[in-house]
């Protein structure tokens, strides 16, 4: 339906009935939302005051770092891990912040912009799993036997220097600082990406109009305006990383640089009997940061909003490109670049590995096979580690989603304070980091009368919940696209809240809401943060199966399963892509 049409001049329609636009009669749809509501409000608010009760009520038992609360925040390695912690998300975010603005502003502002490509670069990371990422690196760039080591010892040889190691450590402070950059690039490029599409383009416009070049406009005008996005890229990059749990158990410790994540997980599943005191205590100073860090966001924001959403139906306008002249290519190749060093690399250093049989830097090409995929789908654990995340990566994204279309439809259509409350509850999950949410779920579900520990319910209690913010940042951006008016003219006709959603609603939402299910999906099938925690031997996934045979050194097995892993997420994304395109054209 052309804009044209949309906005042709008609007959002018009588005002809807107060009770449709308000949403203030409860029709059956309704009422399953704010059930819906309530029992989200359970998941997330019951597991969070049982952990603090626990930790309040702990003793100390033998064999514990310490025997009280402040006992652990304050002992040497707690206060160590917290500083590697701080150094690597804030040194990392910064980079991951600035990358992500440059691919928004090039895709979004500029003719540098490298067709459907443009909207896959910025998140290529993402397709890899991080712990397979995290893996990839280390069969790269290990000082002894890393593939790419080898190759620039070769390189540096005739050229007379000659190395036993390197010349590249993985192991480091900037092996580990660069890893966390790639992965937490495509959360601060969503933020900003998603301000620049909100943002009034007439301001650029004018200006321009008044004689201002593309720099002061940017500096006078764009990045004032996105003070809120750039506010909640720099949130998101807190709150994944300071829970960020798999590059730091595969690097971080072979480099003898410890963070908070790691010695969290270690407490639950290393120490026997369970350190919960350590982990609880460990935990809540995760949660104290991140809520700091909500607060300081909210300050450094203050009253600037961008405004004026282009809108299905409504007025919205288009951005004008921003001419690069011959910085076009340059800074397309520098895109394509990235793509390289961010994703490509250590994906190939994957398929390497995943040839050999055995990890090593010389590579024997004739020797080559698929024994270690074969592996893959005949050992029992690696077969059902696959098969579940793909599984429950599907149903509870699907889930999530539709959870967030009903949560977004009452948020957005209802007047009054109860609908923000439950917009504030929906998004909570987003302010805590993954690896405190998993443990509040086993104090919560994991003993009597629950006894969930181990098992699949309680993965998809917590997938459901952790990812539930993610889509509702789609829904609510897919349904901000749609007039209002289209919603207020079905009510008009006499069609029920259930029908305006099945019939208007879902049919213009499907290209974001595909989006968003494919993202959700990937974060899912490749989660770690929360299964290092949840999953067991009797529920495996992929990223528990993974963590399991890196300890035993099989090499080969895991470089297939990110592989594997890989694929199917890119092949995932693709397909969404593809149908979103073909509802665009529609």
């Amino acid at each position: 339906m052309s804009e044209a049409l949309l906005e042709r001049p008609q007959a002018p329609l009588p005002s809807p009935p107060p009770v449709r636009r308000g949403l203030r009669r409860l029709s059956p749809l309704t009422v399953v939302t704010w059930l819906l509501a309530a029992l989200l409000a359970f998941f997330i608010a019951y597991p969070l005051v049982q952990a603090l009760l626990g930790l309040i009520g702990l003793d100390a038992v033998p064999g514990q770092t310490a025997d009280s609360p402040w006992g652990v925040i304050t002992h040497p390695e707690t206060l160590r891990a917290l500083l590697n912690t701080a150094i690597l998300v804030l040194s990392g975010g910064a980079i991951a912040v600035l990358i992500g603005a440059a691919f928004a502003w090039l895709n979004e502002r500029t003719n540098a912009r490298i067709g459907w490509l443009a909207e896959v670069l910025p998140l290529i990371s993402m397709f890899v799993p991080s712990l397979a990422a995290a893996i990839g690196w280390v069969f790269l760039l290990d000082p002894d036997v890393g593939l790419l080591n080898m190759a620039l010892r070769g390189l540096l040889s005739p050229l007379g220097i000659s190395l036993d190691e390197g010349p590249l450590n993985i192991y480091s402070w900037y092996g580990l600082i660069w890893t966390y950059a790639v992965f937490l690039v495509p959360f601060a490029y969503l933020a900003i990406a998603n301000g620049l599409q909100s943002l009034d383009p007439s301001l650029e416009e004018a200006s321009r109009t008044a004689g201002a070049g593309p720099a002061r406009t940017f500096f006078r005008i764009t990045l004032p305006s996105l003070k809120p996005a750039l506010g909640s890229s720099i949130m998101l990059v807190v709150v994944m990383g300071m829970a960020l749990f798999s590059i730091p158990v595969i690097i971080g410790t072979r480099a003898g640089i410890e963070v908070l994540p790691v010695l969290i997980v270690q407490d639950v599943t290393q120490s026997y009997p369970v350190d919960e005191l350590s982990a609880l205590s460990r935990s809540a100073i995760l949660l104290a940061i991140v809520l700091l860090a909500g607060f300081l966001q909210r300050r450094f924001v203050g009253a600037h909003r961008a405004q004026a959403f282009a809108t299905i139906g409504g007025k919205g306008s288009r951005a004008s490109t921003t001419e690069l002249g011959k910085a076009k290519w340059p800074a397309r190749v520098l895109m394509v670049g990235y793509l390289a060093a961010a994703a490509v690399l250590p994906f190939l250093g994957l398929v390497l590995v995943s040839l050999q049989n055995f990890w090593s830097a010389t590579i024997d090409w004739a020797s080559l096979d698929f024994s270690a995929y074969a592996e893959m789908f005949s050992r029992p654990v690696l077969r059902e580690g696959m098969r579940n995340s793909f599984l429950l990566a599907t149903g509870c994204a699907t889930v999530v989603i539709l959870f967030a279309v009903l949560i977004t439809r009452l948020t957005e259509y209802s007047r009054g304070g109860a609908p923000r409350i439950v917009d504030g509850i929906v998004k909570a999950p987003a302010a805590i980091p993954h690896i405190v949410f998993a443990l509040a779920l086993i104090a919560a579900f994991g003993g009597p009368p629950f006894g969930w520990t181990g098992t699949a319910l309680i993965l998809i209690a917590a997938y459901i919940v952790m990812y539930l913010p993610q889509a509702t940042f789609y829904s609510a951006a897919a349904l901000q696209q749609i007039g209002r008016p289209l919603v207020e003219a079905s009510s008009v006709s006499g069609a029920s809240d259930t029908r305006t959603l099945r019939r208007v609603l879902l049919p213009l939402m499907v290209p974001g809401l595909v989006s968003g299910w494919a993202l959700i999906f990937v974060l899912m099938a490749g989660d770690i943060t929360a299964s290092a925690m949840l999953a067991s031997t009797r529920t495996p996934v992929v990223g528990f199966v993974m963590l399991d045979q890196w300890s035993h050194g099989s090499y080969p097995t895991i470089a297939a399963l990110g592989v594997t892993l890989t694929v199917v997420s890119t092949l995932v994304v693709m397909t969404a892509l593809r149908v979103r395109n073909r509802y665009r054209l529609r």
